[in-house]
């Protein structure tokens, strides 16, 4: 088995039955030489990962598990007041909507609207 350290998802894809995760990162040549990746458009593909919806349901709910442990949201709230973990005003203390945060499901397709903003 091979761990692999990636910065974030960049979308996530359903077709017939099977959900499709792509993990992006910065180059790590570049990241080396101390060059920062300024924008989405500079990470690179590191991982792709396809699983049944089945997977893709319980790996959701282990998630949602996690993120309604009070232990986690301590968590969060120091990643947050240490400035780790950004939030805009008007998400702090609010249920966001997919839809309205520039999220969509469209032919199949979970995607981040903004991400090539």
């Amino acid at each position: 088995m091979t761990e692999k350290f990636v910065q974030t998802i960049s979308s996530v894809n359903y077709n017939k039955g099977i959900f499709s995760l792509y993990f992006v990162g910065q180059d790590q040549n570049k990241m080396a030489n101390g060059i920062v990746a300024e924008s989405d458009e500079e990470l690179e593909l590191k991982q792709a990962i396809h699983m049944p919806a089945s997977g893709f349901m319980h790996m959701v709910s282990m998630i949602k598990n996690m993120l309604d442990d009070p232990r986690m949201e301590a968590e969060f709230d120091k990643l947050i007041s240490s400035g780790f973990l950004p939030v805009s005003s008007d998400e702090q203390d609010s249920e966001v909507d997919p839809a309205e945060n520039g999220c969509a499901v469209t032919d199949g397709v979970i995607a981040d609207q903004n991400a090539n903003t």
